[in-house]
């Protein structure tokens, strides 16, 4: 079957169905000559001979498979095939030494490293923070080789970091610029993002004890209270994936939150837990 050239095989496919179309029309006007076109089976046969004669007429305009040529194909569908796009070593009117092809700006973040020093500078192994290696900041997670523990495990007070990780990490406070900024972006992503729920006190509910606007009008689940006691000793990079993952009835956010925002809003949710007491 492999032996078969491709193109050998379609011509000689379109030629078969060439030369039965020309034995059909033959037919035809042989047929038409002596019986006029009358009865079911002439009608059948002027069908097929048109069919026939469409294939025909396309395969001569579109011509056989194999066929070389210099004009460029026909494209009936266009679609990504033409793009407002650069080619390597193409030009550009845009710059002004009319090169496409530019150097990674300053601060710019190379996917793995480079064999070049450009103005983003030389990287020889892959970037940390674009493979979201630090799995701390990116993901709340101390330990990702650990079973996540049904328990919480204390010793002299202090909870057992294990899985999660159980304060926010310094990378994030310093990002934010100190904790006053991070609480108070938090405030701002839970207004947009969480309020409509959980309502602007955390406390959730549904009815008449309802504190956010899908909880008053019944349209789901009573949303959780968020300032539980429950929560309180929950670690925060549980607290982080619950927002970024979903939680029962509550859907991933990590899609519309950045890393950034997730932590900014657990940090609000503790200073909610903490008015609350």
């Amino acid at each position: 079957m492999y032996s078969i050239d491709p193109n050998s095989f379609m011509n000689w496919l379109v030629g078969i169905v060439l030369a039965t179309g020309v034995l059909l029309l033959g037919l035809t006007i042989v047929g038409t000559a002596i019986r006029g076109l009358k009865g079911r089976a002439m009608s059948y046969l002027g069908m097929l001979t048109c069919l026939f004669i469409c294939f025909g007429v396309a395969a001569g305009i579109l011509g056989f498979r194999g066929q070389s040529s210099e004009n460029r194909p026909w494209h009936l569908l266009f679609d990504m095939k033409y793009q407002p796009k650069y080619t390597s070593q193409g030009e550009s009117a845009f710059f002004g030494d009319g090169r496409s092809m530019r150097s990674p700006p300053a601060e710019t973040i190379p996917f793995d490293g480079t064999d070049f020093s450009a103005d983003a500078g030389f990287h020889t192994n892959p970037k940390n923070d674009f493979l979201k290696a630090d799995a701390r900041y990116f993901r709340g997670l101390a330990n990702a080789a650990a079973q996540e523990p049904v328990e919480p495990a204390w010793k002299d007070g202090n909870r057992v970091e294990s899985y999660y990780v159980n304060r926010i990490p310094e990378r994030a406070i310093a990002l934010a610029g100190d904790w006053e900024l991070l609480f108070k972006r938090g405030k701002e992503q839970y207004n947009v993002h969480c309020a409509a729920c959980h309502g602007s006190s955390g406390r959730g509910g549904s009815g008449s004890d309802a504190h956010g606007i899908v909880g008053a009008y019944r349209l789901s689940v009573a949303p959780a209270d968020l300032t539980a006691v429950a929560l309180h000793s929950q670690p925060d990079g549980q607290l982080f994936g619950a927002i970024a993952n979903g939680k029962g009835q509550m859907p991933g956010y990590g899609h519309q939150v950045k890393v950034q925002d997730r932590w900014a809003i657990v940090a609000y949710l503790r200073v909610l837990q903490y008015a609350r007491k």
